[in-house]
């Protein structure tokens, strides 16, 4: 780099004068000493991420195939094709017919894993995909019924909702149960027939919700949205029902839980046809992103693949790992949300421990020294209460199965009920993880890397 901080191109470095070949070095050293300082850099964080149980609901490890193609296509070309036909016009440009030929194949695969009609790929995350949604279904003095956020509800919709005029409702809950209570649900639209938007939009998500009786008892003109950030992978490898076969009209939400992908997200239509999915495209891109981050395009259908390859299995131990986890947590001593539906039918499992002081104290304090990687939450259907949400997928992209849950169990039990010190759990946190390795992960295609296939396709993605 220069001294102005500018960079300084290989070939002008060749090309100085002899006389300046002390400024050659100089630049060169400097260099190295970046790359060096990166390499280390990243040695840390890979090094934290091999010795730590990632117990988060929100995370997952993506393969090496995920994380390799994320920088394989020029990030700085631009390419947002809208989910339909649409004519060129002063947003177009120019492309090789590469990433349109990936963006079908991407679609193609969407559409076939959630059975939808359409599948939008430009979404920068969850939250881009439901604001998109509300604000085009949704004009000033319109409303909008959601969940709360007690109830598990998303953080990404009351404030802006409130900014542009949409009335927000929450939606009724039995407690006991963490259901939509949908008879109350229907007299609520009575009540306000100005609610143009269902959105289940739950984030702390222990049960699959009734969709076919929410569908049925609201009028025609309400689109029904769903919100997978949390469940996708589980939908998609047949652990939980397709909500586009049961009613729903939408399907969006994030690709980096249970869906071992980029941060990205998606949006599909059970029909292609749907009056909302242009003015939602059109919300999305250009209204609240101009720029989609194609580069990404490669990656999210590597992830996509992945799952349609290997998501009934994944899927299926994803949630034996959760209920085993949650039951061997019981056993332990601990206080489990959802003793009345078996305490989970998801990914997540939600620990009770009290009040918000103690449980941030627990996840930033206590656990970390032990090697745990958890957040905490206000845990629904407590009145109140806070604690841990855990979530067993990407452990179980590592490797483990029932009987290492037991062992997950037993540490934090430890940690938290037994009060060892954290050094001394986090010595056997640490050896649990070690015979885990973050590579290659399981339910992936990281097998295949160091055979020549794995070899062959890594070298021609990133020419």
């Amino acid at each position: 780099m220069t001294e102005d901080g500018g960079e300084v191109a290989a070939a002008d470095v060749e090309e100085r004068p002899a006389g300046s070949r002390n400024g050659q070095v100089d630049v060169l050293s400097r260099t190295w000493s970046l790359f060096r300082e990166l390499a280390g850099t990243l040695a840390v964080d890979y090094a934290y991420r091999q010795h730590t149980l990632s117990l988060t609901a929100s995370e997952n490890y993506p393969s090496v195939f995920v994380r390799m193609l994320g920088s394989a296509l020029h990030g700085g070309f631009y390419y947002f094709d809208p989910p339909y036909h649409a004519a060129p016009d002063e947003w177009h440009f120019p492309d090789s017919g590469a990433m349109d030929s990936l963006a079908q194949r991407l679609r193609s695969v969407g559409m076939a894993l959630f059975e939808s009609g359409s599948f939008d790929w430009r979404p920068n995350g969850g939250s881009a995909a439901e604001q998109a949604i509300m604000l085009a279904v949704c004009g000033r003095g319109d409303a909008l019924v959601h969940f709360a956020h007690r109830d598990g509800g998303h953080f990404a919709l009351d404030e802006l909702a409130a900014k542009v005029g949409i009335q927000v409702h929450h939606l009724p809950i039995v407690q006991r149960t963490l259901l939509i209570d949908v008879d109350r649900l229907a007299q609520l639209v009575r009540d306000h027939p100005n609610v143009r938007l269902v959105m289940l939009d739950q984030s702390f998500k222990l049960r699959w919700q009734p969709l076919l009786e929410i569908r049925s008892a609201l009028p025609d003109g309400i689109v029904l949205s769903y919100d997978c950030s949390h469940d996708g992978g589980l939908i998609a490898g047949g652990a939980l029902p397709q909500p586009l076969l049961q009613g729903a009209h939408v399907l969006h939400g994030n690709t980096h839980k249970t869906i071992a992908g980029p941060q990205k997200g998606f949006i599909a239509f059970a029909d292609a046809q749907h009056p909302a999915l242009t003015p939602v495209s059109n919300w999305l891109c250009p209204f609240l992103q101009s720029n989609s981050h194609a580069e990404l395009i490669a990656p999210m259908l590597i992830a996509l693949t992945e799952l349609a390859i290997h998501g009934r299995r994944y899927a299926a131990q994803v949630t034996r790992n959760a209920r085993h986890l949650a039951q061997a947590l019981v056993d332990e001593g601990f206080s489990v949300s959802g003793e009345q539906f078996g305490h989970t039918e998801t990914h997540q499992v939600h620990v009770v421990l009290g009040s918000s002081e103690k449980a941030l104290h627990t996840v930033t304090e206590l656990l970390p020294r032990a090697g745990f990687r958890v957040n905490n939450v206000e845990i629904p259907g407590t009145n109140g209460s806070f604690g841990l949400r855990l979530g067993t997928q990407a452990m179980t992209r590592r490797g483990l199965k029932e009987r290492q849950f037991t062992e997950v169990a037993r540490l934090l039990a430890r940690l938290l009920l037994k009060r060892e010190d954290p050094a001394r759990v986090g010595f056997d946190v640490a050896t649990l993880a070690e015979d885990h390795p973050v590579f290659p992960l399981h339910y992936s295609f990281d097998s295949l890397v160091g055979e020549s296939v794995g070899a062959d396709l890594l070298a021609e993605a990133l020419k």
